[in-house]
C-alpha cells in the first residue's frame, strides 16, 4: 500500500508521552481493582451457591429436580444485582466451578495476575478435563501463557485441553457431530437469529465462501453499467455493507438452492480454509488436534478427509526446540513467500489483532524504502488498519531471533507478539504424546 513520506509521521511530545503513561497507569490500576473485585464477587457467589446446595442435599427424600433452594437463592441475590435470577444462577455455578475445580486460576484472579475474562476463558476450556491432576496441569500451563488477549488465550487453552483430554479427540468429535443442529432465536424489531452448529472446518468454509460471494456481488454491482431499462438510480453504488451482503447471500442460497442433504459438505468446500495438520495425523493416524487459521480445532478424521481432497500441500518444518516455523516447501509451484507467511503468521501480527492473514497486507518490518529486504524474515501480516498505524504513527516494530515481533508503543512500552504456531506447539511439548512437528 502507498506510504506517506517519513516526515509526515506524527509523534508525541514529551508532555503528551508523560500524559499517556499516566493514563495507562490509571487504567492499569483500574484493571487490577476490577480483578480483585471480581475475585471477591466470585467468592460470594460460590458461598451462596454452596449454601443452596447444602440446603438441597439436606432435604428429606430425593432432591427435587426443580432445585428450589438454588432457584430461591439466585432470585434473592438477584435483588441486589439488578439482573435476572437465571443470570445470577449461572454466575453462582461458574464461581463454584472456578473455586472448586480451578483453584490456581482463582488464586491468580485474587492476585490480579489475570483478568476476569482471562480466568473465565481458562475455566471454560478446561471443563472437558474430569481428572483433578490433569486440570491442575492444564491450569498451570494456561496461566503461564495468560499474558495475551482473551481470544488468543482461549485458542491456546483449547489445544492444551485437547492434548490432555483422556478421551481420544476422534471419539469426542463423533459424539459432538451427533449434536449438530439448527435453531432460531427471536430478536428485536421483527428480526430472528439463525444458529447452525456444524464441524469447525465446515463453519469456516461457509463463512469464507459467503464472504467471497458477497464481495463479488458488491464489486459486480459497482462495476457493471446500469441496464438500459434502469433509471439513473440503477447505476448507483450498492449501499449494502459487507455484513448485509453476506446475510443476503446466505439467505438466497438457502431459499433458492437445491438441497442434497447427503452430509458431504467437506467434499464440496470450494472456499479457502487453512488447516495445520501434524504429520502424525496423516502418517501414523494419531489422535492429535489440527488447527485452522481461524482459531478452531479440527478432529483427526476431518483433517484426513480434507487432506485427501486438497490440491495444494504445504509441508512445514519447525524448530524441534521452540516449535517456530523455519521453512516450507511444496511440489506444487506457488507464490513461495506468500504461502510461507500464510502458514507462519495465520493472522495480523499487531498485538491483540486476530484478523485472518488472507485478509491482511504483507508488510515490510524494516521499511522497503529504507533498504528493507523482501524476505520472509522481513515480512509480516498486518491488517489494513494496523498497517496504517505502523507506518503513520509513532509505533515501531522489530523481529527478534525467535520469530517474535517486538512492538514499541508511542510511550515506550514493549509488547511481544509471538508467532501463533510457535506458541501453539511449544505449549503442547511434554503434555501428552510426541510433539506435533
Amino acid at each position: 500500500m502507498p506510504q506517506a513520506p517519513f516526515e509526515a509521521r506524527w509523534d508525541l511530545s514529551d508532555a503528551q508521552r508523560a500524559e499517556v503513561r499516566a493514563i495507562k497507569g490509571g487504567l492499569g490500576e483500574i484493571e487490577r481493582a476490577r480483578a480483585l473485585l471480581a475475585a471477591i464477587e466470585t467468592q460470594l457467589h460460590a458461598q451462596a451457591y454452596k449454601m443452596a446446595v447444602d440446603t438441597l442435599l439436606a432435604m428429606p427424600g430425593r432432591p427435587s429436580s426443580y432445585e428450589v433452594p438454588i432457584r430461591s437463592m439466585a432470585a434473592d441475590v438477584a435483588s441486589v444485582s439488578r439482573v435476572s435470577d437465571a443470570t445470577v444462577r449461572a454466575r453462582m455455578e461458574e464461581a463454584a466451578r472456578m473455586i472448586q475445580l480451578f483453584p490456581a486460576v482463582y488464586a491468580a484472579l485474587s492476585d490480579a495476575r489475570v483478568s476476569p475474562a482471562h480466568a473465565r476463558a481458562i475455566c471454560d476450556e478446561g471443563m472437558r478435563l474430569d481428572d483433578a491432576d490433569l486440570r491442575a496441569r492444564y491450569a498451570d500451563t494456561a496461566l503461564s501463557l495468560a499474558d495475551t488477549t482473551v481470544a488468543k488465550l482461549r485458542r491456546i487453552c483449547q489445544v492444551v485441553a485437547e492434548r490432555l483430554a483422556p478421551t481420544p479427540l476422534t471419539e469426542r468429535h463423533e459424539a459432538a457431530v451427533a449434536g449438530r443442529s439448527v435453531w432460531a432465536s427471536p430478536a428485536a424489531d421483527g428480526m430472528t437469529e439463525i444458529h447452525v452448529l456444524v464441524e469447525t472446518a465446515l463453519a469456516e468454509g461457509i463463512i469464507d465462501r459467503t464472504t467471497e460471494l458477497a464481495r463479488t456481488v458488491l464489486a459486480g454491482r459497482a462495476d457493471d453499467p446500469a441496464d438500459p431499462a434502469d433509471t439513473a438510480e440503477g447505476s448507483e453504488k450498492d449501499p449494502r455493507t459487507l455484513a448485509q451482503a453476506r446475510a443476503d447471500v446466505i439467505t438466497d442460497l438457502l431459499l433458492t438452492a437445491v438441497p442434497t442433504g447427503h452430509g458431504d459438505g467437506l467434499d464440496q468446500i470450494k472456499a479457502t480454509v487453512q488447516v495445520t495438520i501434524p504429520a502424525e495425523v496423516l502418517t501414523e493416524r494419531l489422535d492429535l488436534p489440527s488447527c485452522t487459521g481461524g482459531g478452531g480445532v479440527v478432529a483427526p478424521t476431518t483433517a484426513r478427509r480434507l487432506a485427501a481432497h486438497t490440491f495444494l500441500w504445504s509441508r512445514l518444518f519447525r524448530d524441534p526446540q521452540t516449535g517456530a516455523l523455519v521453512t516450507t516447501d511444496s511440489y506444487v509451484p506457488t507464490a513461495e513467500q506468500r504461502r510461507f507467511l500464510y502458514a507462519r503468521d495465520e493472522h495480523c501480527r499487531f498485538p491483540g489483532c486476530r484478523r485472518a492473514i488472507r485478509r491482511c497486507d504483507l508488510d515490510h518490518i524494516h521499511d522497503y524504502a529504507r533498504g528493507g529486504k523482501t524476505s520472509v524474515c522481513n515480512l509480516s501480516g498486518l491488517c489494513r488498519a494496523h498497517h496504517v498505524v505502523k507506518h503513520h504513527s509513532p509505533w515501531s516494530c522489530r523481529r527478534t531471533s525467535d520469530g517474535s515481533l517486538e512492538w514499541v508503543t508511542p510511550t515506550g512500552q514493549v509488547l511481544r507478539e509471538q508467532e501463533t504456531p510457535a506458541v501453539r506447539f511449544r505449549v503442547l511439548h511434554g503434555l501428552a504424546g510426541p510433539p506435533p512437528f
